[in-house]
């Protein structure tokens, strides 16, 4: 005669893990615990089913627990990579600002060197009028005695008296 039972998973898992334990086939682990449920006192059967039931309620409790966990965790990966992700954006943020501060400070100095060289040129142009200006001045003075007379002073003087 055969008898056909279908268990859920976990009692499936169970039965193998017993099976390997006590080197046994399943089918012989049935026909023995069919034999202790037959055989024996209902209320060790019943203390047996309550222990397998704390068991598994303590194993789906883990089991919520690692689940709770792992779900934790990926949010934690997530909130990392963000983290990570802001962290390269702000580096990225930084050394273009660094690029931007040596840039300008490039530029300050070519401005500064700039402005420098156009205050010399313009001192020795400054310089320079001045020269010209006494030369100038000093000319004016030689050359004004050489010079013939206006025709006023000519007509009222005599052209003649200005040349002795």
């Amino acid at each position: 005669m055969r008898i056909y039972a279908e268990p859920d998973d976990l009692t499936l898992s169970e039965i193998d893990r017993a099976a390997i334990e006590k080197g046994i086939t399943k089918k012989q682990l049935v026909l023995e615990a069919i034999d202790l449920y037959l055989h024996q006192n209902g209320s060790e059967l019943d203390q047996a089913i309550k222990d397998r039931d704390q068991a598994r309620s303590e194993a789906d409790q883990r089991w919520k627990e690692i689940n709770q966990i792992r779900s934790e965790l990926n949010q934690h990966k997530r909130e990392l990579e963000a983290a990570r992700s802001r962290e390269d954006q702000l580096r990225s943020e930084v050394e273009q600002a660094r690029s931007s501060k040596d840039q300008a400070s490039e530029e300050a100095t070519v401005l500064h060197r700039d402005l420098e060289h156009y205050k010399e040129t313009l001192q020795l142009k400054n310089d320079e009028i001045a020269f010209l200006r006494a030369h100038l001045s000093q000319l004016s003075e030689k050359i004004t005695p050489a010079l013939p007379p206006s025709q006023e002073e000519a007509r009222k003087r005599g052209w003649w008296q200005f040349w002795r």
